[in-house]
């Protein structure tokens, strides 16, 4: 986990610790719930494409990374208190990207390609799930508090 801090951080800090600032931005986010809801994406996907979902998905819609409780977040505090950090910038392109995939994924298949829409699920789509939800341990690991 080291590594990945340091990685997030960018370079080999002294210690591994948010300034107060940082913190608090981090204290404004539920990581878990923005890790289940991203998680819950795929499901919801996989339902979609196998027919046995109700949703009405609007890729239009989807693509905007800045709409989810996380988008905001991000595009938000986030931002301003760790948009300096390289592991932040990494978080935000993986974010963009997954509703980018996700998007496509509802298009290719509404467009009546469902074999290249669940190519898309299971390849970029899930590689970039992993990835936000990599970053999002990552900034948890971040939010704990250190024992001295």
């Amino acid at each position: 986990m080291f590594e990945a801090l340091k990685r997030f951080l960018g370079g080999a800090p002294e210690h591994t610790e948010l300034d107060s600032g940082s913190q608090k931005a981090l204290e404004l986010l539920d990581i878990e719930a923005a890790k289940a809801a991203h998680l819950n994406w795929k499901i919801r996907l996989h339902a979609y494409l196998e027919g046995k979902s109700n949703e009405n998905f609007a890729p239009e819609v989807i693509c905007f990374d800045d709409r989810c409780d996380l988008g905001k977040w991000i595009h938000g505090e986030g931002k301003q208190r760790l948009g300096r950090f390289p592991g932040f910038t990494a978080l935000v392109s993986h974010h963009k990207m997954f509703h980018y995939d996700a998007s496509n994924v509802v298009s290719q298949f509404q467009a009546g390609h469902a074999a290249e829409a669940r190519k898309t699920l299971e390849g970029v789509f899930a590689q970039h799930s992993r990835s936000v939800v990599e970053s999002l341990d990552t900034l948890a690991h971040l939010s704990r508090p250190r024992r001295r």
